[in-house]
Order: C-alpha cells, then sequence, then structure tokens
C-alpha cells in the first residue's frame, strides 16, 4: 500500500505498521485508541489531497480515497470508479454492499480518470450514423467528460487556494493545459494536442483544422476539447463575452451536483463531426463546473456560496500577512459531502466548512463542523473563522 497524489506519483510506501492499522480498519477489526488512531491516519491523507493505491496487483494499481460519511461524520475508505478492482482476497476488496449501492444509482458518480490511460470520450461512427454505440456506452461517455473536468480541477490544484499559491488567469488554464498533456484521447493521441482554451470561432476553426489534418486518429472518429470560463450555459447554447448569438451544442449538459447554476462555469466542451465522413464540426456535449469568478477558477457548489466565499479567500489573504498560512480545499471528487469546504493551518488545525443555507444531507457530529447559516452575519462568521485559526499565534 502506498500514498500517491492526484498525479498518480508516489508520495511514499506505508510502513508495515500503517498497512496492518488499514487492514484493520477496512475489515471492521478495530476499537478504541487503534481505530483513533487509524482515523487520524486517514484525516491526514485526505487533507493532503492524496490517495491510497494498493499494491495487491502486479499489472494496475487499485486506487482508494478518504472518504467522510455526511450522515455520521466518519471516515471510510472507498474504491475510486474506473480504476483498477482489486486482487481475490485482497483486504481492500469492493464488497457486495458497494455492488448494490452502485447498481441502484441511476447516477454514475463522477470517477477520477487516472493519467495516462485512453480516454475514449465518443464513440466510433457505425453504419454511416451519428451514433458510436448503444445508450449505455452513450451514457457513460457523457459522465466520462464531467469526470475528466472534475479529474483535471483536482489535479491542477484550482480546488485548492492559499496565498503562497495564487496564479493569476494564464496561470491557472496554464496548469489545466499541463495537466491535458498526460491524458490521451486515444492511445498516444494526447488531449492537449487538441485542446483550445479559449471558445470564440477564431479557436474553432484553428481546432477543426488540426483536427481535419491529423493522422493519429486513424479509423476513429476525430474529437478535440474547448476549455473556457462561459457567462452561463442556457438551453443548448454556451454563452460568454465574445459572441452574443452563443455558440450551439448539440448533445448534453453535464453538470456538477445534480443541479444548474448561475455562471461564470468553466465549461469543458467535446468537439467532433456529427455524421461519418463530415467535414462538419459541432460542440457535441458539454460539462461545467461553477467557479468563484472569471479570474478565479475556484469550484463553487451553489451560487449563494459566492459571497461568503470570496470573504473566506480575502480572510486567508488577511492571515496570511499575519505570519498564519492557511489552505482551503473543496474536495470534487469521492467526496459525499460536495458542500464541503476543508480549511487547514500547518497541519494541526483543522476547519470543515458548510457554505449553504440547507447543507446536504446530515450534518457530521463533529466540533470542527461549521454552518455558515448559523451565524447571524458574514462578519461574525468571518471572526468566528479568524479565531479559530489565529487564536494562541
Amino acid at each position: 500500500m502506498r500514498i500517491i497524489d492526484k498525479t498518480a506519483a508516489q508520495v511514499r510506501s506505508l510502513t508495515p505498521a500503517e498497512e496492518e492499522l488499514l487492514v484493520g480498519f477496512a475489515t471492521g477489526s478495530l476499537v478504541g485508541p487503534r481505530l483513533l488512531q487509524a482515523n487520524q491516519f486517514l484525516m491526514k491523507v485526505r487533507n493532503a489531497n492524496q490517495w491510497l493505491a494498493c499494491d495487491c496487483r502486479n499489472d494496475a494499481l487499485p486506487v482508494l480515497n478518504v472518504t467522510l460519511n455526511g450522515s455520521t461524520g466518519t471516515l471510510f475508505l472507498k474504491n475510486n470508479p474506473g480504476t483498477a478492482e482489486h486482487a481475490p482476497g485482497c483486504p481492500f476488496t469492493k464488497d457486495e454492499r458497494e455492488a448494490a449501492e452502485r447498481e441502484s444509482d441511476p447516477t454514475p458518480p463522477a470517477a477520477w480518470l487516472p493519467p495516462d490511460t485512453p480516454l475514449r470520450l465518443i464513440g466510433d461512427f457505425r453504419s454511416g450514423t451519428a451514433s458510436g454505440g448503444g445508450d449505455g456506452n452513450e451514457r457513460r461517455e457523457q459522465q466520462r467528460l464531467l469526470s475528466l473536468l472534475l479529474t483535471w480541477i483536482e489535479t491542477s490544484g484550482l480546488n485548492l487556494y492559499a496565498t503562497h499559491l495564487k496564479k493569476d488567469l494564464t496561470g491557472q488554464f496554464a496548469e489545466l493545459r499541463s495537466v491535458a498533456s498526460r491524458y490521451p484521447l486515444l492511445e498516444r493521441v494526447p488531449a492537449s494536442n487538441y485542446l483550445e482554451t479559449r471558445l470564440d470561432m477564431k479557436h474553432m476553426m484553428m481546432l477543426k483544422s488540426r483536427l481535419r489534418e491529423a493522422t493519429v486518429f486513424g479509423n476513429h472518429r476525430r474529437h478535440g476539447l474547448l476549455l473556457d470560463c462561459v457567462d452561463q450555459i442556457k438551453g443548448r447554447k454556451l454563452f460568454n463575452n465574445r459572441s452574443e448569438d452563443g455558440f450551439d451544442f448539440q448533445g448534453h449538459h453535464l453538470y456538477w451536483g445534480g443541479n444548474r447554476t448561475a455562471g461564470p462555469l468553466l465549461a469543458l466542451a467535446l468537439y467532433s463531426p456529427t455524421s461519418a465522413g463530415s467535414h462538419f464540426y459541432e460542440l457535441i456535449h458539454v460539462a461545467s463546473v461553477p467557479v468563484l469568478s472569471r479570474a478565479h477558477l475556484f469550484p463553487v457548489y451553489r451560487d449563494e456560496e459566492r459571497e461568503p466565499l470570496k470573504a473566506l479567500v480575502s480572510l486567508v489573504d488577511w492571515m496570511a500577512s499575519k505570519g498564519v498560512k492557511v489552505q482551503m480545499r473543496r474536495p470534487v471528487i469521492g467526496g459525499q459531502v460536495m458542500d464541503e469546504l476543508v480549511m487547514t493551518s500547518d497541519q494541526d488545525r483543522v476547519l470543515s466548512v458548510s457554505l449553504l443555507e440547507q447543507p446536504i444531507g446530515p450534518e457530521p457530529d463533529t466540533e470542527n463542523f461549521k454552518r455558515y447559516a448559523d451565524f447571524k452575519s458574514l462578519e461574525t462568521f468571518r471572526k468566528f473563522v479568524a479565531g479559530f485559526f489565529m487564536r494562541e499565534r
């Protein structure tokens, strides 16, 4: 067992004692101090934005994330959807309850997509039609586009805010393009080669030209990606400040968390011909995640979060000026409480907050969880957060 980061790079291997502790945690055999010790270890992994990779197979690494149960406030290990299955007999293997949960869930959750593995975001044409396979395959392809956007957000660090890590908009898109280079559309076809990070007619034509001249797709359907911050997505149109008429797309709009949210939005669109042999390219499916502002691509779960979130960003900067470094992270994959914000200071203080008026699901029963809605005003909330991290400093 080893700890990895979101790029799949190894952080370190676990000691035999740590591995024994996690086996006991996974099998439910720990009690008392040992259970507390396991929870503390897993919380450190979770707060560091890291995952666990199992060594039970030689050909692939099954990946687990540390998830917070919103009903009980306890931690548990969950196998990342889309990654390798554990070897038979491994204590971390997926159990029947997980399989039953997946079958009963009509919408599969967004999954972390491993780098260096062909994405296959769209099916090939069959019998001269625009369909790339059965309904099941099409749904999986659509969902994979949202998973890809969320994976890029996690891997590029857009879901982490700290004053000393601050980047301008150019720097944020540079991080996204760098991450895209690790994700091939097909075998040996990096997504970054067919990615434009500006949505307008000029860049759509540039991408279309590259796709038409490409030989790397072979017999597969040619496709590329357009990534940009847009003002809104209404009906089947994307709107930004570069076109009053907007840009049509013919497929589905996949949005994070199951509800539409007002812009600005970070949108990832699939760009491909609509039929076999056609030179007419269209935006097919679009995935979007609300962001704090056009200049700051930090993910936002609901529009109502933006005002208190901007106040927290300002507060983090103020605390940094006083010598207290605080990081604010929003888990976008693998968490059951998606409105959760985790704030950490020097790894010794952790505060989990919800900025929604009505948080998703039951609240964790823990002292370091607070609701913005429970405070009388934004200023009162700011003072509490500042006091939590600044006291005894």
